[in-house]
This record gives C-alpha cells, sequence and structure tokens, in this order.
C-alpha cells in the first residue's frame, strides 16, 4: 500500500506547486482537491471541486473493515464552510458536510446517508481539530457508523512560506463499528505549497498514510 501511495505522491510533488496546502473540505474557488486518509481498517477517497470559497461537491469512496464485515459506501457529498474566523496570526474554521449514496451489499446498493461537522483552529505553531461523522443506514439502525476524531498538533520550528513545514499530530479516534473502538496515533505531518502528506502509526504499530493535493 505505502509503495502504490508514495509513487502517486512523487507524481504530484513533481507536477503541483501552487497554493499552501490544508486538509479542508472546501478550498480557494475553482481549486479541486483529491484527499485521502488510509488504515488497516480504513481506506477513504474523496474529490473535491471548491466552487466557491465556501462550497464544495465531493465524490467520496469509503471502505471500512467493522466488526459487520466489510463495508464500502459510494457518496456523492456537499461540503459546506459555516464559519471562519481570520485574525493576525490564526484562523478557526466550522464546516458541515452532507451526502447521500449508497452501501454495496453483494451486488446491490443500500441508500446510506452522511453527515459529518468539522471544527479547526490552527496557527503556525499550534492545531486543533474536531470531527464527528455519521453514516445512517436506511434499512438497519443497528449499522449505523458514527467516528469521533479530536487531534491536537505543533509545529517544531516556523517554516516560511516557500519552505518545508513539518508538524507533529497526536490522533484519538474511536468509533462503533471499528475493530478497535478506540485509537491513539501519533503523526508527522508534512506539507510544501499544495502537498500535504501524514505519516502515522498505532499503539498497536498499524501504520496510517493521508494524503492531499489541491490544484
Amino acid at each position: 500500500m505505502f509503495t502504490k501511495f508514495l509513487t502517486v505522491t512523487g507524481l504530484f510533488l513533481s507536477i503541483f506547486m501552487g497554493e499552501k496546502a490544508h486538509a479542508h473540505p472546501v478550498a480557494y474557488a475553482g481549486s479541486t482537491s483529491i484527499m485521502t486518509w488510509n488504515s488497516k481498517e480504513m481506506s477513504d477517497w474523496m474529490l473535491t471541486h471548491s466552487y466557491t470559497s465556501k462550497f464544495s461537491l465531493a465524490a467520496r469512496y469509503l471502505r471500512m473493515d467493522t466488526r459487520d464485515g466489510e463495508r464500502t459506501f459510494y457518496m456523492p457529498q456537499v461540503n459546506y464552510l459555516l464559519k471562519r474566523w481570520n485574525e493576525l496570526d490564526s484562523q478557526a474554521n466550522i464546516y458541515l458536510s452532507l451526502g447521500h449514496g449508497g452501501e454495496k451489499v453483494n451486488s446491490s446498493f443500500k441508500n446510506t446517508t452522511g453527515a459529518a461537522l468539522e471544527a479547526d483552529w490552527e496557527s503556525r505553531k499550534y492545531y486543533v481539530s474536531f470531527r464527528e461523522d455519521v453514516l445512517l443506514s436506511h434499512k438497519d439502525s443497528k449499522r449505523n457508523i458514527y467516528q469521533t476524531k479530536v487531534r491536537a498538533g505543533f509545529a517544531p520550528y516556523l517554516a516560511e512560506f516557500n519552505e518545508m513545514n513539518a508538524w507533529f499530530i497526536l490522533q484519538a479516534d474511536k468509533s462503533n463499528k471499528m475493530t478497535d473502538e478506540y485509537k491513539l496515533t501519533p503523526f508527522i505531518r508534512l506539507f510544501y505549497h499544495n502537498i500535504l502528506l501524514e505519516f502515522g502509526s498505532t499503539m498497536k504499530g498499524d501504520s496510517q498514510f493521508n494524503f492531499m493535493v489541491h490544484f
């Protein structure tokens, strides 16, 4: 898995040099983003286009290994910036995401509705975020998925705009359906212009890899 992602990463690094990267569901107007979060139990891909600085449309693919078995979702999604605070040395955001699509079960699809609320605050030195994600099954509420993710991080040095930025991030997340209900994962985040990479390992030694580019 890592070989595949490192190949993709190298390709994008060689092509795209532009705006500074942020792991936000809405970027600057007219931009397109590719975001992916990957672990032993999950693969989440999203292709997003921001029509304005507050509104984007996305196509999402999500595969999860749950206690109910492997589950796969395909979902168009709307992302909206509810509120932004721009300060002299920091920024805070609140986003709302809504989607409706299908969960593939055998050879058919069952209706699924998704929603997420995300909030973050970041300066050049510190970063915190919160995200609550739900996937609702229309046929069986016992199959609903609830996920909570909290992150905090800091930058060991203050990089200039055209330099490689590095962050240490600690992530705590829980899900009512994943095999490991609670996880604590340290990450190293690197970003340069419009490319963002995160490498992490859970306390059990399971690797995680996140990637984002917008152009």
